[in-house]
């Protein structure tokens, strides 16, 4: 187009330049109208070459503009039919495109979501995160699976996850964003199932390998007590009242290692407001040297010395008898099957004003690292146990004790030296709690 612009001027100044030579001469030379029709005939020809350039060039403009209202009707009806809603904000998210999928998200009709900010149908409580958001996209320029919650016209507010892409001009400014919106309610559904059918799966996991353990540890001592019944019909008139005694002590203290599992079974189902509100007043030494003393003659401790200190006031230690009581019998349980003979457990009581610190530390396996921070966890037992016998329950009915009494515990272990356990526990009710019982016996019974 310069081109043929450039040859339009050039004729024109010579023409003028022949026509002033003709006017300063009474007659014009036969030369000069030779030259005339000459350069008239050269510039119709440079003319017609022009007008055929500007005619093929007006063709291909013409076929450009076909292939792009082509691509540009082929845009629109993806936009159109594309599944997911898809709109075209500006620079501050006030939406210029919505496609037919927006209209039914936002349940509205186009003409009414368009020049809306999009931040209207974002749900109240995170807006302001919304357009913070928005804000930093100015510079970010791109983000994927944004996860908001949207609120249609007239409905419930639903999640959804939200592309986002810069639009540029033709300098490559941005001048808006492209929004892709998904709808993840089903999405979020389908997970929330998912996890509760693997809650479901572990729990009867859980529940098969409780009865499992149930089944084992009740066998030994109900064989026990048939083995002595047994005995007790088969010689009872022949035997003696001293020899008797000893075989209805094993009857009564096998009854009570019964009672002692349900009790820790209980535990785990129990009420939570009604086991933490049993605060006793107790002489705390004499509490934990009875339970002591249980423990030796259960597990004949041979040559392992205990031992046991307590500082503080502990004549009158108001605290958690019942919790207290299984917290101290799993713990020593554990201290005593793991404890080699001719080793030394120490047991360290501190009494303070408002808590007591129980320190308990034995010379044993130790616990490896790698097995530490399930060491709570119901059934779980340490890698390293072998065949010490076990159900995996204790340390997880300390562990569910202390939190039911809003207490602490900590472990440290170390492999070949031993493990030391320290629970610190509140010695005064919580305002939830239940006006104190009276009393117990110092014995702890």
């Amino acid at each position: 187009m310069d081109n043929f612009t450039g040859q339009i001027d050039q004729a024109r100044v010579r023409l003028e330049q022949m026509q002033q030579l003709a006017q300063g001469s009474p007659s014009p030379p036969p030369d000069l109208l030779k030259e005339v029709f000459g350069e008239l005939s050269k510039a119709l020809e440079e003319l017609h070459v022009a007008t055929e350039e500007l005619q093929e060039q007006n063709q291909q403009l013409l076929s450009t503009r076909e292939q792009v209202e082509i691509q540009r009707e082929r845009y629109q009806q993806l936009f159109e039919e594309a599944p997911d809603p898809y709109l075209i904000t500006n620079a501050v998210g006030v939406i210029e495109e919505a496609n037919a999928a927006a209209e039914q998200l936002f349940n509205l009709h186009r003409p009414f979501v368009i020049d809306k900010p999009l931040a209207v149908f974002v749900k109240l409580e995170e807006r302001s995160a919304f357009r913070t958001q928005l804000d930093q996209l100015r510079t970010v320029g791109r983000l994927t699976e944004w996860e908001i919650q949207m609120l249609p016209r007239d409905r419930e507010s639903f999640p959804a996850a939200i592309s986002v892409s810069p639009v540029q001009d033709i300098h490559g400014n941005s001048s808006g964003f492209r929004w892709l919106i998904r709808d993840i309610s089903e999405l979020k559904e389908a997970e929330k199932n998912r996890q509760e059918l693997a809650i479901q799966r572990e729990l009867h996991r859980v529940k098969s390998r409780f009865i499992q353990i149930l089944s084992h540890e009740f066998r030994t001592p109900l064989n026990t007590i048939h083995l002595c019944t047994q005995l007790l019909e088969r010689y009872s008139d022949g035997v003696k009242q001293s020899k008797r005694t000893p075989i209805f002590e094993k009857i009564r203290y096998t009854l009570k290692q019964i009672t002692l599992l349900l009790d820790d079974i209980l535990i785990f189902n129990g009420d939570k407001d009604s086991c933490a509100t049993q605060f006793s007043q107790l002489n705390l030494k004499q509490f934990c040297l009875k339970l002591i003393e249980e423990y030796k003659l259960l597990y004949t401790p041979g040559e392992r010395s205990i031992d046991f200190q307590v500082s503080g006031d502990y004549h009158a230690v108001n605290i958690n008898t019942k919790l207290l009581k299984h917290s101290i019998r799993n713990i020593l349980s554990n201290c005593f099957k793991f404890t080699p003979e001719f080793s030394k457990i120490d047991i360290f009581i501190q009494c303070k004003n408002t808590e007591v610190v129980f320190t308990f530390r034995d010379r044993g396996l130790g616990i490896p690292a790698e097995d530490l921070p399930r060491l709570f966890e119901i059934f779980y037992r340490g890698s390293n146990v072998a065949d010490v016998p076990g159900s995996g329950l204790g340390l997880a009915i300390v562990k569910k004790s202390v939190d039911l009494l809003s207490g602490e515990i900590s472990v440290e272990s170390t492999i070949g030296v031993g493990t030391t356990l320290i629970i610190t526990l509140p010695t005064t009710p919580s305002s939830k709690s239940l006006p104190l019982q009276k009393s117990v016996p110092s014995t702890g019974e």
